[in-house]
């Protein structure tokens, strides 16, 4: 049996511990993101929080046979060492950016921005099409989707900026002033939103070979019948409503954990 849990957006939240005390047995566990900028839990505590799931990444893959996968958010890459234009982004918390951009810098090796199990490909908002193009992903010999996962890890390793809000769109030029929202074809997998990441893939073999799992767009249920996706994308970022994913030798089912309101 293989079993993978799928954990959506962070934000100081700590309900991950009950959901992993639950799947001990898990073969991967994989965090969608955002470990920041919560508005109503203290930044210390956020802090606090992060380094425990990195405590527990380097714990748990003492077993080589079992892997957590810490993705990188649109919430934790305007902290990331080398960013530039940090602090325009919606959420950034000023007063922590030094602390947060040093737990960064000391943990690097511990996050990434994608990764590919089986056929899931997961970042924290998706891979779009037009992302792929507009940094060359197709332009490479023998490029084909089984490298897009090692692309973008070594794409936000050696320039984290391609990933920024205003990357894709300092990239296209378009000469269109970008949605706030983040909601444009050319976005990066940490920005881009559920309306143009379904737009822009609907007729391109990513579409068709492989199954999105991302969080940053917040939902109240996951829809785990892809009445909305035709089953190729799954929105987690439904952690308020204690809900995560799991799949389990390829069959997909919702978990519950308990929710915990912070005052």
């Amino acid at each position: 049996m293989s079993k993978t849990i799928y954990i959506g957006d962070i934000h100081g939240r700590d309900i991950w511990a009950e959901i992993v005390a639950k799947h001990d047995d898990a073969d991967n566990i994989v965090f969608i993101g955002d470990y920041f900028d919560s508005f109503d839990i203290p930044a210390v505590v956020q802090l606090d929080n992060v380094k425990k799931i990195v405590e527990f990444k380097k714990k748990r893959e003492l077993d080589t046979s079992k892997k957590v996968y810490l993705l990188i958010g649109n919430h934790d890459i305007h902290y990331w060492p080398g960013i530039t234009g940090r602090g325009s982004t919606s959420g950034f918390q000023e007063t922590m950016s030094f602390q947060y951009e040093h737990f960064f810098r000391d943990n690097r090796d511990c996050f990434q921005m994608s990764v590919l199990v089986g056929n899931r490909l997961c970042t924290h908002a998706g891979v779009g099409n037009d992302f792929l193009k507009s940094v060359g992903f197709w332009k490479m010999d023998n490029a084909d989707e089984s490298m897009i996962s090692d692309y973008l890890n070594d794409l936000f390793h050696y320039k984290p900026n391609e990933f920024t809000f205003n990357g894709g769109y300092d990239r296209n030029n378009t000469g269109v002033i970008p949605s706030y929202y983040g909601d444009d074809d050319w976005q990066s997998p940490v920005w881009i939103r559920p309306t143009s990441l379904q737009r822009v893939n609907k007729k391109t073999d990513l579409k068709k070979n492989y199954i999105q799992i991302v969080g940053h767009t917040q939902q109240d249920h996951i829809d785990i019948k892809g009445k909305t996706t035709g089953g190729k994308y799954y929105y987690i970022d439904t952690l308020p409503s204690g809900e995560y994913l799991i799949d389990v030798d390829g069959e997909f089912e919702i978990g519950y954990a308990t929710i915990v309101k912070y005052t």
